[in-house]
């Protein structure tokens, strides 16, 4: 297996397994807001502790060393794309600091804080799932129609 066969490989099972994390997170947010009792706050918490785990294991892997490195190296006309990839990777890590904020300081207590606690929400998965089209996108780029690369 080439080097690129196995950045293809890793990257395709890190973006299944955050879709399986960002369901499950859907789901804790969506039990949350119909009965925001103190376990499904906690269970939400939980949730989006394991998405950002998996998440920040995921832009390590693609900006140190992986995917976007190797990238720039072989195809450098996408520097601009691959920055901003980049950039959005601190906008999500951020707005799960903000939600898990926010989940701190019980967004029921008042339904103006509740909308903004579901449109944070709903930022960061419309985001998400904008960011991992894009990847998908360069990568097809890279990798197929640019020719794609051997080693």
């Amino acid at each position: 297996m080439t080097e690129t066969q196995d950045l293809r490989r890793q990257m395709h099972k890190e973006h299944q397994e955050l879709r399986i994390l960002q369901e499950d997170l859907v789901s804790s947010f969506e039990s949350y807001c119909d009965d925001p009792l103190a376990h499904h706050a906690e269970r939400l918490t939980e949730t989006l502790d394991n998405f950002a785990h998996s998440m920040e294991r995921h832009f390590d892997f693609e900006e140190k060393g992986g995917y976007m490195s190797f990238v720039l190296d072989r195809r450098p006309h996408h520097n601009l794309e691959v920055d901003r990839l980049r950039k959005e990777h601190a906008v999500l890590r951020h707005s799960i600091v903000t939600l898990k904020d926010q989940i701190g300081h019980d967004p029921t207590s008042s339904d103006e804080l509740m909308r903004q606690f579901k449109r944070e929400f709903i930022d960061l998965i419309r985001l998400f799932g904008r960011h991992e089209q894009a990847e998908r996108e360069l990568t097809m780029d890279v990798y197929w129609l640019e020719g794609g690369f051997s080693s």
